[in-house]
């Protein structure tokens, strides 16, 4: 358990963190309305407004956090396999977001992609496990680079 925290749950973390913040933007984009840009003071009291939003601010620091447990979680997985992981966890993520929280539409183009994706991710993830493990990868390469 500990070793799958230590690097599919930081992935997993790392796309809810830039999920969550790509969700409280939108959420203050649609409660704010259209940027106004037909002139400058129009302009900046929006952005004034809203980057004042104590929940911007939580965005902010999630938004930062991802990349940073993406960062670790490289540390144990290979790149090939746990970047496609990550993307897809994040469209998932925000796909589910917009629909439930933001009512966006669920269409049948969405439907597809989802099946798709899901399709996508257990082609990666068995592959990795069948290849090596995650331990062994990271000790035979590190051997590759010192030598």
């Amino acid at each position: 358990m500990k070793e799958f925290f230590a690097s599919w749950g930081l992935v997993i973390v790392s796309a809810i963190c830039d999920s969550y913040a790509a969700y409280i933007v939108k959420y203050k984009f649609n409660e704010q309305g259209r940027i106004d840009f037909s002139s400058l003071g129009g302009f900046l009291s929006y952005v004034v407004e809203f980057v004042q939003s104590p929940l911007l601010l939580s965005a902010v620091i999630t938004f930062v956090a991802a990349p940073a447990l993406w960062f670790f979680a490289l540390n144990r997985l290979e790149l090939s396999v746990a970047y496609p992981v990550l993307v897809s966890l994040h469209l998932l993520l925000v796909m589910f977001v917009g629909v439930s929280w933001l009512n966006e539409t669920f269409t049948l183009n969405k439907a597809i992609g989802t099946a798709l994706i899901l399709l996508s991710l257990f082609f990666f993830y068995s592959t990795s496990e069948t290849d090596s493990s995650d331990t062994d990868y990271y000790e035979d390469h590190s051997r590759t680079v010192a030598d």
